[in-house]
């Protein structure tokens, strides 16, 4: 074709001299088309003039016009929606974006060409990728929506949780006499909180039911920055010892309850068997720490004497907005300045006593915060490692293209060019990647919210939500061209002349081969951090599942029931009791059934101080000893399994009129009685200087964890149910069949003798069990995952760098062989050179495992986070995989024909 030509008006190319043929004009729309389309200047006369030329050519007949109309009408849709101006000197601009936008569309459209003809390369780099990419940003998702989104509040950040600790340092409720007096004195706060759960039976309606509900001071809602959708909040006057009761309801208990009526304002819920009026709905969606059916305000509690009682920390902890400008350390001065002088003021109950403070977003998620963030860590050390294996793959695959490359550069290619073109090929990789890699954290967070402990919080705002996709994008952008950087910059180094005449660059490759090499061993060492906290979740889930819980937990049905409203007095809590048991336990299948206060393994739900009589009673700073109180029915040792160590278990004679006795474990003994017989001996529940009931020691038990099987096992004081009634119970059931078959007899035995007892929280002890250690599960279940993940893909990259070097040195093995080398040399020599990048990962590792075991230890039990054992087993696992990577490469090695490496060569 003929290079640019002068535009004539009618768009046609000028020249000298004319023939016959070259007074012949294309189809005239078609070139005011491109007169109109194509960029001014020299760029679209040279177009318009080889188009114009090759119409010509072909004879000018009807199919040269056809042919011209399909490429002027292509031309126009190409150039149309970026036409140039005039040439200006403020046009050079315009010119380079413009080349820089062609240079992207053809490097796009090569790199697909380029990946097509390699279909396994880009299919080891999309999956890759996708993976890293997906579990990175599935586990994001998760820290996103339960600890990094701000909660649904003004200004959350102002909000703060307080509560009290004892005397050594340990977290209790906050003493609403101590309360009233943070409330009245405080200035730190705009204002000042309290509420504690406080689940209800309704009643009233076809059958009862247990509603979870909370107690709040009138200005709760005020200080979150709440107001309800329909009716009104509570007021001062709802506070006040004598009120009316009144209650506010959450949305989806208004809908699924009073049937989403508006007319449900002034309507009454029977709640413990006491009338509350709905004055309120709250809006939808609403959530204090987790979900609530029913706020109800202080008014009806008022006034009880237990909650008066300033030594009495009754379950209610602060709330309260810090004023714009102070610091929650300030605030914090503040109520320890007022603590302390309520311990000058009140020595008995307040000695000792301390404050603490923290944003209510933290105390919210603080029970998960610890197992999210290792999760994060460990994922984002598992997206290095898919990054790093993705660099190796360029690496080798720029080395594999050094005569392509060479050829580029020699034709004129710039060494920043051709690094452009490979980097638009490694970012079209992690772009392909990061969308396949939101499928995967589509489905892996569907995954890891279904593994997520009961009582999760946030839970339910766990989404891939925009934010999450960002991070996603972030991710691919950071693969595609930081670690994509890399191997560009490297294999565009080539010199063009060296490597056309001279063949192959034996300095490049080494290059090559060096970074590969240190690529290698930086993977290894973050595979081995992975191996390593998985390994130390893997023994402490074992540790867990091998502990003493002191009980028989297998075919142990457990249910709770609740005695609430004034008809429920002691005495008829005993006689339902034993009229229900005497049901039950006729049930085919039943071999005993009794009731406890507080199951193992969930946590006690009364702990009091103790005095042992005849003991030197400390001073109230060093604080009395406390024990879990706990009443139990005759008939519960034997029923869940517990071991009598020594004297007798409590029987029908232990009834309200009988001798006050107590039951004690193994560690209260030990620790009130050392080295004495406790048998005899009396204990009083309470202060010294209180009046109480002495009770005397009659038998000892073995211990039973109580708060978890993690958790040191407590002092333990049983008492028999008919000396001490409680109105919340846990009835257990010992069956011969499996227990959850039993779940509608059992609850049909108590609704015979009362529809209007609800009975709630249906377990068998088997799922108690393992809900105690969710958590845990979780967090090895998904560190096993991510570690057999780094795992494969380290010992890949390890065997293609051994693969990639044997292949190069192919020259080199032949020559060794040729003179006499044994293949068993050979094979030592390349199997050493692998496990050198190994080890030296692997010591890496180790030092980084170290190094980052703190971050882990509050995950961990019956080990510790640098435990050698653990540790020695990865290292051998890893190495051994390393060993096998290392061998099939050098085994090849070992095959290779002499003559034809060298005749190759």
């Amino acid at each position: 074709m003929s290079g640019p030509t002068d535009r004539t008006p009618n768009g046609a190319s000028g020249s000298t001299e004319r023939t016959p043929n070259d007074e012949r004009r294309p189809p005239r729309a078609a070139a005011w088309l491109l007169h109109r389309a194509l960029p001014h200047g020299v760029r679209g006369d040279s177009i318009l003039g080889d188009l114009i030329e090759e119409w010509r050519a072909r004879g000018g007949t009807r199919t040269a016009s056809v042919w011209f109309w399909r490429h002027a009408l292509s031309l126009t849709a190409r150039y149309g929606s970026r036409r140039e101006r005039r040439v200006e000197p403020a046009s050079a601009g315009n010119r380079s974006i413009h080349m820089f936008l062609d240079n992207l569309r053809h490097d796009i459209r090569f790199a697909l060409r380029s990946y097509a003809k390699a279909p396994s390369f880009a299919i080891a780099i999309l999956a890759t990728l996708a993976l890293g990419i997906g579990a990175s940003t599935a586990i994001f998702s998760m820290v996103n929506g339960i600890i990094l989104r701000p909660l649904p509040f003004p200004e959350p950040d102002r909000l703060i949780f307080a509560n009290e600790l004892n005397p050594n340092g340990i977290g209790m409720s906050v003493s609403w006499p101590n309360f009233l007096d943070w409330r009245a004195r405080v200035h730190a706060f705009d204002g000042l909180a309290a509420g504690r759960t406080n689940p209800f039976t309704l009643t009233g309606r076809e059958q009862a039911r247990r509603v979870d509900g909370r107690g709040v001071t009138s200005n709760f809602f005020d200080i979150l920055g709440v107001r309800p959708s329909l009716g009104r909040s509570f007021t001062e006057a709802d506070d006040r010892i004598g009120a009316e009761p009144v209650a506010l309801v959450s949305d989806s208990f208004w809908r699924r309850e009073l049937s989403g009526d508006p007319a449900a304002i002034g309507q009454r819920l029977i709640l413990d068997a006491r009338a509350f009026t709905v004055v309120g709905i709250l809006p939808i969606g609403f959530r204090y720490v987790r979900d609530t059916d029913v706020y109800v305000a202080m008014g009806p509690f008022a006034g009880d004497a237990m909650l008066l009682d300033r030594g009495n920390h009754a379950g209610y902890f602060a709330l309260g907005r810090l004023k714009r400008g102070l610091t929650i350390e300030a605030a914090a001065r503040e109520l320890e300045a007022i603590e302390n002088d309520l311990g000058l003021q009140y020595p008995q109950t307040n000695s000792g006593i301390a404050v603490h403070l923290e944003r209510l977003s933290s105390r919210i998620v603080n029970t998960v915060r610890q197992t999210l963030l290792v999760l994060f860590g460990a994922v984002g050390f598992l997206l290095l490692i898919a990054c790093v294996n993705v660099a190796n793959l360029l690496i080798a695959r720029g080395a594999a293209r050094q005569h392509e490359l060479a050829v580029r550069a020699a034709l004129g290619g710039g060494r920043l060019r051709i690094a452009s073109q490979l980097l638009v090929e490694s970012s079209l990789a992690s772009a392909a990647g990061g969308l396949v890699g939101v499928g995967v954290a589509a489905a892996l967070l569907r995954t890891l919210v279904a593994m997520a402990p009961e009582g999760t919080p946030r839970l339910d705002e766990v989404r891939l939500d925009p934010t999450a996709l960002l991070f996603a994008f972030a991710a691919a952008a950071a693969c595609g061209i930081i670690f994509g950087a890399f191997p560009a910059m490297q294999a565009s180094g080539v010199s063009g002349q060296h490597v056309v005449v001279r063949g192959r660059s034996g300095g490049a490759l080494a290059r090559s081969h060096r970074l590969r090499r240190g690529l290698m061993v930086a993977e290894v060492a973050l595979a081995l951090v992975l191996l390593t906290g998985a390994g130390l979740m893997i023994r402490t889930v074992l540790q867990l599942t091998h502990v003493d819980t002191g009980f028989r937990a297998d075919h142990l049905l457990t249910m709770q029931v609740s005695f609430r409203g004034e008809r429920w007095t002691d005495a008829k809590r005993v006689a339902f009791l034993d009229e229900v048991f005497a049901r039950v336990r006729a049930l085919p299948g039943v071999a005993n059934a009794a009731a406890v206060l507080s199951l193992p393994i969930d946590g006690s739900q009364w702990n009091s101080v103790l005095v042992a009589e005849g003991q030197p009673v400390p001073e109230r700073r060093e604080l009395l000893p406390s024990a879990a109180m706990t009443p139990v029915t005759a008939g519960y040792f034997e029923t869940i399994g517990m071991r009598l160590v020594r004297g007798r278990l409590f029987t029908a004679a232990d009834g309200a009129q009988s001798s006050r006795v107590v039951v004690i474990n193994e560690m209260l003994a030990r620790r009130i009685w050392p080295g004495e017989d406790p048998l005899g001996k009396r204990l009083k529940q309470g202060w010294p200087e209180t009046p109480g009931t002495w009770r005397e020691v009659v038998g000892i038990v073995a211990d039973v964890k109580v708060d978890g099987l993690s958790e040191l096992t407590p002092l333990q004081a049983y008492i028999p149910f008919p000396q001490s009634p409680t109105s919340d119970l846990a009835f257990v059931v010992r069956t011969d069949v499996d227990p959850a078959s039993l779940q509608p007899a059992v609850e049909a035995a108590v609704h015979a003798l009362d529809r209007d007892l609800p009975v709630f929280s249906v377990r068998t002890m088997d799922r108690v069990l393992e809900a105690s250690i969710a958590r845990e599960r979780m967090a090895v279940l998904v560190l096993m995952v991510f570690a057999i993940v780094a795992l494969t893909l380290a010992s890949v990259g390890l065997y293609g760098v051994v693969a990639h070097g044997v292949t190069e040195r192919t020259h080199e093995i032949g020559v060794r062989i040729a003179l006499g080398a044994e293949r068993r040399h050979v094979l030592g020599l390349v199997v050493r050179q692998g496990l050198s990048m190994a080890v030296l990962g692997t010591a890496i590792g180790v030092a980084g495992a170290i190094a980052l075991s703190r971050w882990i230890e509050g995950l961990l039990f019956g080990v510790t986070a640098t435990d050698p054992a653990t540790i020695v087993a990865v290292v051998a696992m890893l190495l051994t995989v390393a060993l096998v990577a290392c061998y099939v490469p050098a085994w090849r090695a070992t095959r290779v024909n002499p003559t034809q490496a060298l005749r190759a060569e």
